[in-house]
């Protein structure tokens, strides 16, 4: 698979309550917002998502905005939602406040995927991170009837999609990459890299 025939979809909506309400994608470092970061590291796809329910969030961005069909279901209806969106018949999916990502680690993740897997994750030494991974459309019909029987929870849907797990140990990208800004120490750190 390769950025030509697979999107990205960059998450956003969460409420950020552990960063004081405050909208994780605009946080600033190094002088850019973590939108921007992600947005210059996405280049390689054509088809780039947001999902927010603010439209205002991807002005002045190449992101197009998409909307939850359903409010307060969680990155699960955003993963959804993107996939019904989408032009691409496979989503790269990050989150809105994973400024570690890089390019390479796209080209990596792509570069997994067998064409029978539904979706594949990241595992990096802290853990599962399921919203940085491929999904392809053919997960869609698993992850909208998840949502409509209220399983929220994406762990879950990985394991009824038989989603594949990509231990990153032995990859050549260090744990910090899929570390989240989720606090202002999380992102004084991030920062002081």
């Amino acid at each position: 698979m390769t950025g030509e025939s697979c999107g990205a979809l960059v998450l956003s909506g969460g409420r950020g309550s552990r960063m004081g309400g405050v909208e994780k994608a605009l946080l600033l470092l190094d002088g850019e917002t973590i939108l921007h970061r992600l947005e210059r590291e996405l280049a390689p796809f054509p088809e780039k998502l947001l999902s927010t329910n603010d439209p205002s969030l991807a002005r002045g961005t190449s992101f197009l905005p998409v909307a939850d069909r359903h409010r307060d279901r969680g990155p699960l209806e955003g993963i959804a939602a993107g996939l019904s969106a989408a032009k691409s018949p496979a989503l790269l999916v990050l989150p809105c406040d994973m400024p570690g990502y890089t390019a390479a680690l796209g080209e990596w993740l792509l570069a997994q995927g067998q064409a029978d897997w539904p979706a594949w994750v990241c595992k990096a030494e802290d853990g599962l991170h399921p919203l940085c991974g491929v999904y392809r459309r053919a997960a869609l019909p698993v992850l909208e009837q998840c949502l409509a029987e209220g399983m929220l929870q994406v762990r879950r849907a990985l394991g009824l999609l038989d989603a594949r797990i990509l231990d990153t140990a032995d990859s050549p990208f260090p744990p910090e990459v899929f570390t989240n800004i989720n606090t202002p120490e999380d992102l004084e750190k991030a920062g002081s890299r």
